[in-house]
């Protein structure tokens, strides 16, 4: 049960990474051009790259780590609704 659990929550990952990488940087793009080169820019992108980083990490630590598997799946969702409420509002591809 618990393999089915980490295949589940395996997908879910997945998912969400070409939601980051795909919607977020159009995203992260609209933002930019919007704000130019301020320290709100420099932000979205630290958060963006944060966010691509944490998937990994949280797949790494599904499958290898030795104690509470699920939790660090809160720190992809977190740092999703983060960034797609502050930084990535407009998604279109202009």
């Amino acid at each position: 049960m618990e393999i089915l659990l980490k295949l589940i929550a395996t997908l879910g990952v997945g998912m969400g990474t070409i939601f980051a990488l795909l919607p977020g940087s159009f995203g992260l793009h609209n933002f930019r051009s919007e704000h130019g080169n301020t320290w709100r820019s420099h932000l979205a992108v630290f958060t963006w790259w944060s966010l691509m980083l944490t998937h990994p990490f949280a797949l790494y630590r599904l499958w290898l780590g030795e104690e509470y598997h699920f939790q660090w799946l809160l720190l992809p969702v977190a740092l999703h609704l983060l960034f797609f409420s502050l930084f990535g509002r407009n998604l279109s591809t202009r």
